[in-house]
């Protein structure tokens, strides 16, 4: 209640500052003109046009009504014979006098009016603009309600009839048990990553695209988020290269984790099983950067502009088992924190993802 008191005050004392200052400035011109002996008569013209300013510029009818009293008396007291009182030798003046109020009344009024139906106009459109993304909210709901339940719907159908496989058959081979298991347990972590990366999703303000930040050691982040994944890393090769001291970086933590590992499971799906995969993070001074690179396949130039687009996934059949909301969630992670995300194909045959989390002084 004491804000919204503060706030009216400043806003009355705004508005009367603008009248006076508009009246003061019409004043001058009137006196800078009546210098070079130009008529008086176009000295209304001038309040005229103050009248208009005020009433555009100030919030209220009262403003510009007081103006245009103003305007009369002023022009009275200071241009008018004899000058510096109230009198008028010219009875012409009267009638002067009242046209100049009428006219800024109904220039003041017809103002009023005109910003009242702008304004209308204006939360009107707020209000289409509000409806319209509330209906994109909840296609872009359904849609994903959509793709979860029909993507779910294959791995828990194969969990559950492997297990009943192991627990029907007691003549199994030990190999085809053991087959069998890992592909339940490999179908388990792509479930697990894929509640992850809805938890992520969860943990992001949408509507501010904002995190909760806490100064965090970047030697503890990486290796948690290779940690995370190890289940599919096999027999590829993680090379590091980070800074050698302790280097702090502004993050929310479990966020960034899981955008690592969004990359790296790409990185990883694209990765013969005894090839290479680089980590690299340094600090510009403005910027840390998170470059992950590896030796396999390139990222078809046609998907490259779409890669981190919400449920895309390539026609090439390499991320058929995806719903396109891993690379998706990364750039949405690293939005939230003030930094960027690209991807390229370089000439020495790797994939290159690389983005960065601005200093703390810079993310503020």
């Amino acid at each position: 209640m004491k804000k919204i008191k503060g706030k009216k005050l400043k806003t009355i004392i705004l508005d009367t500052a603008i009248g006076f200052g508009v009246f003061a400035l019409c004043t001058g011109v009137c006196y800078l003109l009546d210098y070079f002996n130009v008529s008086d008569l176009n000295f209304i013209i001038i309040y005229v046009l103050g009248v208009l300013i005020t009433a555009v510029c100030t919030k209220g009818y009262l403003y510009s009504s007081f103006f245009s009293l103003l305007s009369v008396f002023g022009y009275n007291f200071l241009f008018t014979a004899p000058r510096y009182t109230f009198h008028f030798n010219d009875e012409i003046y009267m009638i002067t006098f009242i046209l100049m109020f009428c006219v800024s009344i109904i220039i003041s009024t017809i103002t009023f009016q005109l910003k009242k139906r702008m304004r209308q106009i204006n939360d009107l459109n707020m209000e289409k603009a509000a409806l319209q993304r509330d209906t994109e909210k909840e296609k872009l709901k359904a849609t994903l309600l959509r793709s979860i339940s029909h993507d779910l719907r294959t791995p828990l159908t194969t969990m559950k009839n492997g297990a009943e496989v192991i627990k029907n058959s007691s003549a199994i081979e030990e190999s085809d048990k053991n087959e069998i298991l890992d592909d339940i347990i490999a179908k388990a972590d792509w479930l697990v990553r894929l509640v992850e990366n809805l938890l992520s999703l969860s943990r992001i303000d949408r509507e501010n695209l904002t995190v909760k930040k806490t100064p965090e050691a970047l030697e503890e982040i990486v290796p948690q988020a290779v940690r995370n994944i190890r289940g599919i890393i096999g027999n590829r090769k993680i090379h590091y290269d980070m800074p050698k001291e302790l280097t702090l970086v502004a993050m929310d933590a479990t966020l960034t984790i899981q955008a690592i590992a969004n990359i790296l499971i790409n990185a990883v799906k694209h990765t013969n099983d005894n090839g290479n995969i680089w980590i690299r993070v340094w600090n510009t001074g403005k910027n840390t950067v998170f470059r992950i690179s590896n030796d396999g396949d390139p990222i078809r130039e046609q998907d490259l502009p779409h890669i981190f687009e919400m449920y895309y996934t390539t026609s090439d059949g390499n991320r058929g088992k995806d719903i396109g909301l891993g690379l998706a969630i990364c750039k949405l992670i690293i939005s939230a924190h003030g930094g960027q995300i690209s991807a390229r194909n370089t000439r020495d045959g790797r994939v290159l993802f690389e983005f960065n989390y601005p200093t703390e002084a810079d993310n503020g």
